[in-house]
Formats: structure tokens, C-alpha cells, sequence
């Protein structure tokens, strides 16, 4: 694979800042767009054509794509169905010159993030690329990425609620229902925290922490259960869990919980 002749990058010396695929057959659209996005805090890759978009999926830990709908070899909205088949989570912005009505509804159907029509302001296309990250701020700061939690449990009820409690509190939460998705997850993006169920289906929430403490060990990973009996503290705490949490629980608590392992000491704790 000749990744040094497909791979465009310009980095930004800001500790995790937002990863952001340019994907257009236009060098000069792309370089500009890249410049561009360079200046405002992020960091910018670049691809001139969907199958290089599809190569450099596999080699990068992606935070968003921005993609062109006219291209060789594979188009945008190929790629664009393309990346959701994979990665349904990993936000796509679709900008287009050509039959907007058409390929704005083609976009959208196909699970598109946002769409653009060229030529467009730098600013409306920032406007979705915050929307899109969850990034706080004005337009006139540099982006900082609010901290991203990974969220693990196959109640669908509960996991949607706290995805929208830790939206609140200015978290951005991804939300899967297994472990196994979780482990898919955090193989192709970063996380900052994990908070996972115990009791779940194909794989359960020790079996989980085990995984990922082999292969991110500083990744906090507090465990949440309704049947603390079955599962008591001192047990998650030996497997490695950095925090624990018994149902139901206070939002308060977990909001605690979680500022601790992320901005204190980070040492493992329980809330009963």
C-alpha cells in the first residue's frame, strides 16, 4: 500500500483535537479546505477520490469525513454508504456543486450528517463540523473536543437516557448496546472514558474490561450494574474497573464519578 503517495495530512499541535477526512478530486478544493480546517484547530487528512477515502479508513482513527459527491472510481455517495456499512457512528458532511435538491435527499437517506452546496461560507461548513463533533465554543475560539464516553448497555431505555443525561453535562456520548460493538468501537476511534453495563448479552461487562485494559490500559472504564450482589464492588475493582456504580443510581453521582477519573487523580472508586 503506498500510503505516502495518497495520504495528504497537515496536523495541529493541539492535543486531541478532532481528526477530519477532506475527500475531493479537486486539489485546489481540498488543499483550501485542509488549509482551512489546519488554521481552525483541527487536525486535516486528505483523499483525492473515495477509494483512497476507503484505504485510509483502515489505517486512521477518524473523528469525521467530508466528502465530494463527484469522483473517480468510487463516488461520494458510495463512500458515503460505504463508511455507515462499517461505521454507522462516524459522522459525513457531503458537499456537492451539482443538482442540489437530488443529491441532498440521496445524501440524507443514505445517513449523511450534513450536506453543502458549493461554493459555500467557511463558517456554515464550521457550523456543521462542531454540530457533527459535539464541540463547544464560538466560532471565534479554537475547537476543544468535549471529552467522548463511550457507552455500553443492551437496555435501550436506559442507554438513550443517559446518552442524552451525559449530552446535558456536555459529554459527547456514543452509545452501543454489546461489548463486542464496544470493542469494534474503540478499535476505530479514541475514547476518553468507557461506562458499561455488566450483565449484557455476547459479551458481558467484565469480560469487556479485560479486553480493554489489554488494549488500552489507560483507559478509564467505570462498570454500572443492577445486581451488585452478583457482581459486588471489590470484584470490578480487581478485574481493573476505575469506578463502579450500583442501579439505580443519582446523575450526580455518576457526573462526579467520571469528572474525577477525567480531570483528578483518576484513582478507582466506587459509588454504591
Amino acid at each position: 500500500m503506498q500510503t505516502d503517495q495518497i495520504t495528504e495530512k497537515m496536523d495541529v499541535h493541539t492535543k486531541g483535537a478532532p481528526m477530519v477526512l477532506v475527500v475531493d478530486d479537486d486539489d485546489r478544493i481540498r488543499s483550501l479546505l485542509m488549509d482551512t480546517l489546519s488554521a481552525l484547530g483541527y487536525q486535516a487528512l486528505g483523499a483525492k477520490n473515495g477509494e483512497e477515502a476507503l484505504t485510509l479508513l483502515e489505517t486512521e482513527k477518524l473523528d469525521l469525513v467530508i466528502t465530494d459527491v463527484r469522483m473517480p472510481k468510487v463516488n461520494g455517495l458510495s463512500l458515503l454508504k460505504n463508511i455507515k456499512h462499517r461505521n454507522p457512528l462516524l459522522p459525513v458532511l457531503i458537499i456537492t456543486g451539482y443538482n442540489f435538491t437530488y443529491t441532498k435527499d440521496q445524501a440524507m437517506e443514505s445517513g449523511a450528517d450534513g450536506f453543502l452546496a458549493k461554493p459555500f461560507r467557511i463558517g456554515k461548513i464550521e457550523e456543521l463540523i462542531r454540530k457533527a463533533l459535539g464541540i463547544k465554543g464560538t466560532t471565534k475560539d479554537k475547537p476543544y473536543r468535549l471529552k467522548k464516553i463511550l457507552v455500553v448497555d443492551d437496555d435501550d431505555q436506559l442507554r438513550n437516557m443517559l446518552l442524552e443525561v451525559l449530552s446535558s453535562l456536555d459529554y459527547f456520548p456514543i452509545g452501543v448496546e454489546d461489548g463486542e460493538q464496544a470493542l469494534d468501537q474503540i478499535q476505530i476511534q479514541d475514547f476518553d472514558l468507557v461506562v458499561s453495563d455488566i450483565r449484557m448479552p455476547k459479551m458481558d461487562g467484565l469480560t469487556l474490561l479485560k479486553n480493554i485494559k489489554q488494549k488500552a490500559p489507560k483507559l478509564p472504564v467505570v462498570m454500572i450494574t443492577g445486581f451488585p450482589s452478583t457482581c459486588p464492588v471489590q470484584k470490578a475493582l480487581q478485574e481493573g474497573a476505575d469506578g463502579y456504580l450500583a442501579k439505580p443510581f443519582r446523575i450526580e453521582r455518576i457526573d462526579g464519578l467520571m469528572r474525577d477519573l477525567l480531570y483528578g487523580e483518576g484513582e478507582a472508586r466506587s459509588v454504591i
